[in-house]
């Protein structure tokens, strides 16, 4: 049986701490080891168990906890913070030209403003010419190609010529194109306006405030609805793939090296104090660590340990 009493366990304790304190943090961090850590324990089987076990539990009592809230998600800022996003979120917010010119120029958008166009046209018509044969032809031709134009031509012109009635479906097709081209310049003028970075950041500090406003029993339920099951079977492959990806890899290696670099132009005893933690520390060690040290040296494995070494 070891003489070792809890007044020789805690000068053991404070020894090992003290010692640990005047080490640099790259004494124990090496970064290759991080990244065969990582190797060894993010295989799919683990992530699922992890996920299984810690993951989903915790999503499900937080959004239980929150359900029951009467609070509005606005409680989770002080109203200094709450100010200054407001009024971050409240500049104007230019949309990038190589945004606008990609969205604006592509076949979808031209495709729904010539379709929008078409519409308008055949609607003008209806208007301007009641339920007349010349005018559902003419409508017929706007929304349904040559063929259909071929024949509204012969309904209102009687017949004086296919080569009129082409050139007419040309004259028609050309006005359209280049009003789509117009309309695509007008919106992409709108859109790079200062006015639009206005009223866009306007829109956004009225979305943040809004949203503060919410209730977290009501952000919770829509969380709620969410499709977790779905998600959390992809969680496993989508964090193995990640894992093995040569470029992430090497980032997490070059991070780690980086920040371990940094901490350790100190002592781990001066980062503690910089962090305000090393009385925390000392104290937690000596509320955790102390009493299994204590069933430690009643083992008969230390007891035999002991023995031996004197």
């Amino acid at each position: 049986m070891s003489n070792l009493d809890d007044k020789a366990l805690e000068q053991l304790l404070d020894l090992g701490f003290n010692f640990l304190c005047t080490r640099k943090l790259n004494e124990l961090i090496d970064p290759d080891r991080v990244i065969a850590a990582i190797d060894s324990t993010h295989t799919e089987a683990r992530i699922a168990e992890l996920q299984a076990r810690v993951g989903a539990p915790l999503r499900t009592r937080l959004i239980d906890r929150a359900k029951k809230s009467t609070l509005l998600v606005g409680a989770w800022l002080p109203d200094s913070a709450r100010a200054e996003i407001a009024e971050m979120l409240g500049k104007p917010a230019p949309i990038p030209q190589k945004m606008i010119d990609e969205a604006v120029s592509s076949e979808g958008v031209r495709d729904q403003i010539r379709e929008a166009l078409r519409d308008s046209i055949s609607n003008f018509i209806k208007g301007a010419g009641g339920q007349s044969s010349g005018a559902g032809a003419i409508r017929g031709a706007l929304g349904f190609g040559a063929r259909a134009f071929g024949a509204a031509g012969k309904a209102v012109l009687g017949g004086l010529g296919d080569e009129l009635q082409k050139q007419m479906q040309e004259r028609v097709k050309d006005f359209v194109d280049g009003a789509v081209e117009g309309v695509q310049d007008r919106i992409a003028k709108r859109l790079a306006d200062p006015k639009t970075a206005e009223d866009l950041g306007k829109r956004r500090r009225k979305a943040f405030l809004k949203f503060l406003e919410t209730p977290e029993s009501k952000a919770a339920a829509a969380i709620e609805k969410g499709p977790h099951a779905k998600i959390d079977a992809l969680i496993p492959a989508i964090v193995r793939h990640n894992v093995e990806r040569k470029e992430l890899r090497e980032a997490i290696r070059d991070e780690v090296a980086a920040v371990v670099a940094e901490l350790s132009t100190e002592t781990i005893g001066e980062l503690l104090d910089r962090a305000g933690a090393r009385t925390v520390a000392r104290d937690a060690l000596h509320a955790h660590i102390l009493p299994m040290m204590r069933e430690v040296v009643k083992t008969p494995e230390f007891t035999a340990w002991w023995s031996a070494q004197r």
